[in-house]
């Protein structure tokens, strides 16, 4: 994995809020990154069907470099999916010093996320899961805890491996397998390639998704409706105008009505409408 320049930190980290004149490369200020990270930059797939029309259909050559990456941030209000996010928050973490490896989690389309090591120990960094996980995590321990309607649980399954489980209401809804040996960012070509895949059992090509954390609560998008998720409530907004579900895209995550005109669109060509 690359570092970036000066340049590139300094403008990562403003798009974060952060002052680019940071501190050593500790446990706390990693903490912090995390944490802001998942309030600031969305996990989506807006983004992911407007690069498979207009970039690359497999593999690597799908994923935008950093530059377009902090471009389409900017203007766009675009995160991404697991492999845009962890990779480039990974880059953006080496060139802050800390040592930096990626990972894979097993399970369904197989999952990127970090290896972070700071002050002589290893953590589970993961930005790119859409969960709120809002901080560096030590797997040496059991996790376990609620948070945004969200429970997480990570045990020890054998050596270098990890579930994870997230449960809603008492039913798991996505569970992984944590493989904790470092592997290249190359050794995921195919499969983003396989997370590609334009087929009605690739939930994530049928399916307009979006994850952002605000005020201890999770605002998730599955198409026209809108999870709001505390400790406490879960509220439920469905919309059947597609320019009020657009106001609300924009109010709550930043998007253009034309990349969501897009989407929309790629989705409505497969026979999946999401309004009248």
């Amino acid at each position: 994995m690359m570092s970036i320049d000066f340049a590139t930190k300094e403008k990562y980290l403003k798009l974060l809020g952060l002052n680019p004149l940071h501190g050593a490369a500790s446990y706390e200020y990693l903490r912090e990154l995390v944490n802001v990270h998942l309030h600031r930059i969305p996990f989506e797939n807006v983004s992911k069907l407007y690069y498979y029309r207009h970039r690359s259909k497999s593999g690597l050559e799908w994923m935008p470099d950093m530059a377009t990456y902090l471009d389409n941030l900017s203007a766009r209000g675009w995160g991404g999916n697991c492999y845009i996010l962890n990779t480039h928050f990974g880059q953006l973490l080496r060139s802050l010093g800390f040592h930096v490896e990626l990972v894979r989690a097993i399970g369904g389309n197989t999952h990127l996320a970090l290896k972070v090591t700071v002050e002589g120990h290893p953590f589970y960094v993961d930005v790119g899961y859409g969960a709120p996980l809002f901080e560096p995590l030590s797997l040496a321990e059991q996790l376990h805890f609620v948070r945004c309607g969200e429970e997480v649980e990570i045990v020890r399954e054998g050596d270098g491996r990890y579930r994870i489980d997230r449960r809603a209401n008492g039913q798991s809804f996505v569970t992984k397998v944590i493989e904790w040996n470092p592997v290249s960012l190359d050794s995921f070509d195919d499969r983003i390639t396989d997370s590609l895949r334009d087929e009605d059992d690739n939930p994530f090509m049928r399916r307009i998704v979006a994850t952002l954390f605000k005020r201890d609560a999770a605002y998730s998008a599955i198409n026209n409706k809108l999870f709001i998720k505390s400790n406490k409530t879960t509220e439920v907004h469905e919309y059947t105008d597609r320019i009020e579900w657009q106001e609300m895209m924009k109010r709550t995550f930043g998007f253009a009505s034309g990349d969501l005109d897009q989407a929309v669109d790629f989705l409505g060509a497969r026979g999946i409408r999401l309004f009248p």
